[in-house]
């Protein structure tokens, strides 16, 4: 699924290439989008992009957003007015320029919609601060109120926007904790360790584009595998159900 790293990557992807770009025609079927809520959007043109957590906005004039969620497998490609969509393209946004804006889903969980306010609508979903302009004296007054399972917090984007399964992972191991461990059972230094390790991941990913062949070496996401070496101990990663989905950690690295 794409998380915070992956969608702020295509939002400075987009906030390079169509801003300044009228649309001339959106294209596409339910889910994904709904045509009657996108039939009056052609002729307004791209004025910018912002992102909360993993919602994408692309703000038209004069002053409402498209707004994407990319589910488990969406992306957005750019496409020139002489080549064909890719491949599991679900909805088109074409320019005046003839170049096309492709959002492609495999698993059908993506959504593109239209919002008169963003603001209104990241307040209407009850989202968290984002995960990536979260600063750390922010982050303990959100965590220390918390009784729940230090996994569990960070996947709660009512809590903080933007974190999802991998990521989370991530910034554990960076912070030397494990998933099940209960938040509030967490001593002064390792709610530290996270309110440091939680930005200090967000960035570092988006620096390098959400591309994991460019990540640290000292960072667990690539190996991500039960059995897998860590890489920092080299004994073996371990994982552990939460919520239903597996956490991967180094039972050796972290306590």
């Amino acid at each position: 699924m794409p998380e915070l790293p992956e969608v702020e990557t295509i939002r400075l992807f987009l906030d390079r290439s169509v801003i300044g770009r009228t649309i001339t025609a959106i294209e596409g079927s339910r889910p994904t989008i709904d045509r009657d809520q996108l039939a009056p959007l052609p002729g307004r043109k791209v004025t910018g992009t912002a992102r909360h957590g993993k919602f994408l906005f692309v703000d038209l004039d004069p002053g409402s957003s498209l707004v994407f969620h990319f589910g488990m497998t969406g992306d957005l490609t750019l496409v020139p007015g002489d080549k064909p969509d890719p491949a599991y393209t679900r909805a088109v946004i074409s320019f005046d320029d003839h170049s096309r804006l492709a959002f492609t889903d495999s698993r059908r969980f993506g959504r593109l919609g239209w919002v008169p306010d963003r603001a209104a609508f990241v307040a209407g979903k009850r989202l968290g601060p984002d995960g990536l302009t979260l600063v750390p004296a922010q982050f303990l007054s959100i965590a220390t109120r918390s009784r729940r399972r230090v996994k569990l917090f960070l996947l709660d984007q009512h809590r903080i926007a933007g974190i999802g399964n991998i990521y989370a992972d991530e910034i554990l191991f960076q912070a030397g904790i494990r998933p099940l461990s209960l938040l509030h059972g967490c001593d002064p230094v390792r709610l530290s360790l996270l309110a440091a390790a939680l930005p200090h991941v967000l960035r570092t990913a988006v620096d390098r584009a959400a591309d994991f062949s460019a990540y640290p070496e000292t960072w667990i996401i690539p190996y991500r595998a039960r059995g897998e070496s860590c890489p920092c101990c080299g004994g073996a990663v371990d994982r552990v159900m939460v919520a239903g989905r597996y956490a991967y950690f180094c039972p050796s690295c972290q306590e």
